[in-house]
């Protein structure tokens, strides 16, 4: 797969995934669900999938580089904020 492909794919997946999250996230706030227990029922979503994809290296560790990758952002923007 090229990297225009790839880049295909990933904004595919976003315009897919972007009604299923602005629906979560719309549900969390009806149920005025708190930072922190928003972000248990995440990672209870990310340990299931975690699982599910045991029979699917590839995928898992995409999935896994990718969380990495998100965290890693997060990370910098919020030491660029502190500087």
């Amino acid at each position: 797969m090229t990297e225009l492909q790839a880049a295909s794919t990933d904004s595919e997946m976003e315009e897919k995934v972007r009604p299923l999250v602005n629906d979560i996230l719309d549900r969390f706030n009806r149920a005025q669900t708190s930072p922190a227990e928003a972000g248990m029922v995440i990672l209870g979503l990310v340990h299931r999938l975690l699982g599910l994809l045991k029979e699917a290296p590839e995928a898992r560790r995409f999935f896994i580089l990718t969380m990495i990758n998100v965290i890693n952002n997060s990370l910098a923007e919020d030491m660029k904020g502190e500087a």
